[in-house]
C-alpha cells in the first residue's frame, strides 16, 4: 500500500445498510444470542480466520470426491459442507459483533473481514456446482464462478462510488440459505433428484436459471447505485475518481480465464474445473482487496496488477497451467496466513497507525501484504 493509503486506511469509518429480509426476521437475534456465548478474550479476528478454514475445509473434502463437479460424493460430504457453511455464516455475522462488544473494532479487522469473505465466495459456488453435478455441462461450473466473482465485486463497487456497504432484501444471507439448502436436499436424496425432468428441461437447470435471473437482478441494482449515486463531485467515486475505472480489473480477471477455457483442445479444464475455479477465485480476490483498500483509504484504485497476467501462461502448455493453478491460489491463501501471523491482529492491543500519524516500518510492511 502507498503512504496516502495507510493514513486514509486509519481514518475509514464503517457504514453500511442492512434490509436483508431474513437478518431483519430472525437472524440478527441469533446472532446476538451466540455472540453473548463467546469469551471476552477471544479476538474478533480469530473468529474470522475460524470461519474461513472452516469454510475452506468443507468444501475441500466435498472436492476431494467431486473433483469435476460430476460426482457422487457420500451423504455426509453433502451434509459437512452444509454445516461448515452455516457455521462459516455464523462467525462471519458475529465477528464484527464481538468487535463491538469488546470495544476493538478497527480498519484492519474490518478489511481482514471482506478478505476472507472475498475467497469464500467461490467456495461457496463451488459447492453447488459439486452437489447438482454442474460439471456435466461444458461451461457451466466456470459460469457460475465467474458470475459469483461479478456480484461480489461489484457489491464493493457501489461501496467505493458511495462509501456505504448496502444489503439488499435479498443478500448474502439469503443466498448462502440456499446453498445450504441445496447441500440438504442433496444429502437426503442424491444429486440425481436435481436431473428430474421438469417440462422437458432438468430440475437442476431450472433451478439455476432463477438464481442467474436473481444474480443479474442483483448486479442491475449495483449498476443503478454505481452510475447514480457517486459520493463524489459529479457523481465520482469517493475518491474523486471515476466510476468506470473499477470495470477494468474485473475485464482483466475474468476474461482471459474465459477465453483460455474456451479455446482449450482437451478436456483438462473439465476435468480438475475445482482447481481452475479455485485459481479464478484466488486471482479474483486479489482485485477485489484492492477495490476495498481503495474505498476504505478513499485513493485512487489501481487498475493493474501482475497477476492478471498469469492466466495467459495457462496457453503455453495444460500441465504447466495446473502447476501454475497451484501456485496462484497459494500465493493468495498466503496473504490471508502472513497477516494472521501478526500479533496485532488477534489480541486486542490497537495499532498505532489507526490512530496517529506515526507509521512504525513492521506496522507498514505488516498492511503491505495486504
Amino acid at each position: 500500500m502507498r503512504p496516502d493509503q495507510l493514513v486514509g486506511l486509519g481514518e475509514h469509518k464503517y457504514s453500511a445498510t442492512d434490509v436483508s429480509w431474513l437478518d431483519e426476521l430472525c437472524m440478527k437475534k441469533f446472532w446476538d444470542n451466540i455472540v453473548q456465548y463467546y469469551p471476552l478474550w477471544l479476538a474478533p479476528n480469530t473468529i474470522t480466520l475460524i470461519g474461513l478454514i472452516i469454510n475452506l475445509s468443507t468444501v475441500l473434502i466435498l472436492s476431494f470426491f467431486c473433483f469435476s463437479s460430476t460426482e457422487v460424493a457420500p451423504s455426509w460430504a453433502y451434509f459437512q459442507a452444509a454445516l461448515g457453511l452455516f457455521f462459516y455464516q455464523t462467525l462471519d455475522a458475529t465477528d464484527g459483533k464481538q468487535a463491538r462488544r469488546t470495544n476493538s473494532s478497527s480498519p484492519l479487522g474490518e478489511l481482514f473481514d471482506h478478505g476472507c469473505d472475498s475467497m469464500s465466495q467461490v467456495f461457496v459456488m463451488l459447492n453447488v456446482c459439486h452437489a447438482m453435478q454442474l460439471g456435466d455441462c461444458r461451461y457451466v461450473v466456470l459460469g457460475c464462478t465467474v458470475l459469483a466473482v461479478v456480484v461480489f465485486y461489484c457489491a464493493h463497487w457501489s461501496t467505493y462510488c458511495t462509501g456505504q456497504l448496502r444489503f439488499s432484501r435479498f443478500d448474502v444471507t439469503e443466498a448462502q440459505m440456499v446453498v445450504i439448502s441445496v447441500l440438504l436436499v442433496t444429502a437426503l436424496f442424491g444429486p440425481q433428484i436435481w436431473n428430474i425432468s421438469l417440462f422437458g428441461t432438468r430440475f437442476k437447470y431450472i433451478t439455476l436459471a432463477g438464481c442467474y435471473i436473481l444474480c443479474i437482478w442483483q448486479v442491475a441494482g449495483y449498476m443503478k447505485v454505481i452510475f447514480t449515486e457517486g459520493a463524489g463531485k459529479n457523481g465520482a467515486t469517493v475518491a474523486g475518481t471515476s466510476v468506470i475505472f473499477p470495470l477494468f480489473p474485473l475485464i482483466f480477471v475474468c476474461v482471459p480465464f474465459c477465453m483460455i477455457y474456451s479455446k482449450s483442445s482437451s478436456h483438462i479444464y473439465d476435468k480438475n474445473i475445482t482447481l481452475l475455479a479455485l485459481c479464478l477465485g484466488a486471482v479474483a480476490a486479489k482485485a477485489t482487496n484492492r477495490l476495498v483498500i481503495a474505498h476504505m483509504s478513499r485513493s485512487a484504485l489501481e487498475l493493474w496488477d501482475s497477476i492478471y497476467l498469469s492466466p495467459l501462461t495457462f496457453g503455453f502448455d495444460d500441465d504447466i497451467c495446473l502447476c501454475q493453478s497451484i501456485t496462484i491460489l497459494l500465493e493468495n491463501l498466503r496473504t490471508v496466513l502472513l497477516v494472521s501471523e501478526h500479533k496485532n491482529l488477534f489480541d486486542f492491543t490497537p495499532c498505532p497507525i489507526f490512530f496517529n500519524n506515526n507509521r512504525c516500518e513492521t506496522q507498514i510492511m505488516m498492511l503491505n501484504h495486504c
